[in-house]
């Protein structure tokens, strides 16, 4: 084997590369920060704890996240865009709406049951919010987004469906998000809340828009000639 070869060969097997490394530190960063602040809560997940939990220095922290609040915002982002993906994904407009909308809440729950310590994370999230104006701010901005992609998800369902909603699709998705917001806490509150109540109450929900399209549908009486 030549000498270009054997070198070739040598930094082929030296392992990750500088931005494999980076992506690895990233994403230890980000859980030693939701076993932390899960443990300890927002105040005491210190950036020095959650660098220390990662086996990295405060250092390689900052090389990644420009403070603490910026760490907690990048875990929102990344899981807000999971679950639109997802629920862009459940929504395919090929069944009966109601019946989507009652999986599409079952498959929620069963995404944020996958993950234990996100409804735990996202509560912590919104204590320190109300606590912090700046991270209140950006927290809320962020909630708008999600809103909005959602709305838009909402308006391509009722499209594929073709469905005008009786409703604008941004107010379908406040209060789909709003739902989803109460039953989560109730959950952290009381673990014995069955479930199955979500599924159906969005069941319910999607009966209750449905009857809206239909009576908007309906042609006026004619006027009376008594």
């Amino acid at each position: 084997m030549s000498a270009i070869a054997t070198r070739a060969g040598r930094r082929g097997a030296t392992g990750p590369t500088r931005v494999q490394r980076s992506v690895q530190t990233r994403a230890a960063l980000l859980r030693s920060a939701s076993r932390t602040i899960c443990a300890l809560g927002m105040h005491g997940a210190s950036i020095d704890r959650i660098a220390a939990e990662a086996g990295y220095t405060k250092g390689a922290f900052y090389a990644h996240f420009a403070s603490k609040e910026d760490l907690f915002l990048t875990m929102l982002d990344e899981h807000f865009a999971t679950e639109l993906a997802r629920l862009d994904a459940v929504l395919a407009g090929a069944e009966d709406p109601a019946e989507e909308a009652r999986k599409a809440a079952e498959d929620f729950l069963e995404h944020i049951d996958a993950d234990p310590e996100w409804r735990r994370l996202y509560q912590e999230f919104a204590t320190h919010a109300a606590r912090h104006d700046a991270f209140r701010a950006e927290f809320a901005a962020r909630q708008r987004a999600l809103r909005e992609r959602m709305a838009a998800v909402f308006a391509r369902w009722a499209c594929d469906l073709g469905v005008t909603p009786p409703v604008p699709p941004a107010e379908i998705a406040a209060m789909t998000f709003f739902m989803a917001d109460g039953f989560l806490l109730d959950q952290i509150i009381d673990p014995e809340l069955d479930a199955a109540l979500y599924g159906r109450m969005f069941e319910v929900f999607m009966h209750g828009l449905i009857a809206m399209t239909e009576q908007d549908k309906t042609p006026p009486a004619p006027p009376s000639t008594v």
